[in-house]
Parts: C-alpha cells; structure tokens; sequence
C-alpha cells in the first residue's frame, strides 16, 4: 500500500514541484493552497502526512498542524519554509509525529526529505 502525502503550500510552482518529486518517489500526493483548504480536504480524506508551508493566507501553518493534529492524531507532519530563522516551536518539540527537521526552501534535493518522510511513515 502507497502512503498518501497531503502537500499545504500557497505557491503553486512549490507545491507542484513537490508533488511531482513525491509521485516519483511513488506516494499518493494531494496537494492544498490554504490551511483552510487542507482542513476540509482532511475531513473528507485520510492521509498519512502533511508538508506543512508556515507563512500560509489566513490560517499559518504552525496554527494548522495544532488543529489537524488534534483531530487526526495519527497523521505526521514535516514543516517546508523559506523562513531560514525558523525553528521548531516549543509547543510542537515534543510532539511525536511532528518532525524535527526543519526544510529550508529551495530544497537542492528532494532525497533528505524523501528520507525523512520514509522514516516517519516507517
């Protein structure tokens, strides 16, 4: 079975990218615009983890991983920012299924994500 990938990015030519690496590495990749948006896409389908953008139109994205992994506790969460002075918030530190490596955009290679995610996902 393929693990499913939900990519939350507001730039589109990042997000398609991702997804386009993510489908080559063979996940099942839905893609979401707004924290909005990948709420409503999570109630309706489940997946095993989001790419999480921060700086996101209305809702950011530290704000939507708190929300979505209230709800859906088993879904893991990577954070992809362009923000190189962020670091993981202290509320989210010790929370298992949120990744502690952070990914600077652009990425140079896909490869230490794909790992990463192989790793959570394992």
């Amino acid at each position: 079975m393929n693990h499913s990938i939900l990519v939350l990015d507001d730039d589109i030519h990042v997000r398609e990218s991702l997804v386009i690496s993510l489908e080559d590495e063979d996940f099942d990749v839905f893609e979401a615009e707004s924290s909005e948006a990948a709420l409503d896409f999570l109630d309706k389908k489940q997946v095993d983890m989001v790419i999480v953008d921060l700086r996101l139109p209305g809702m950011n994205g530290t704000d939507f991983i708190d929300s979505a992994s209230v709800k859906w506790p088993e879904i893991k969460f990577i954070i992809y920012t362009g923000s190189p002075e962020f670091s993981i918030p202290v509320n989210l530190a010790p929370v298992d299924n949120v990744s502690n490596l952070v990914f600077l955009k652009p990425l140079p290679s896909s490869d230490v994500m794909i790992n990463e995610i192989r790793r959570m996902l394992a």
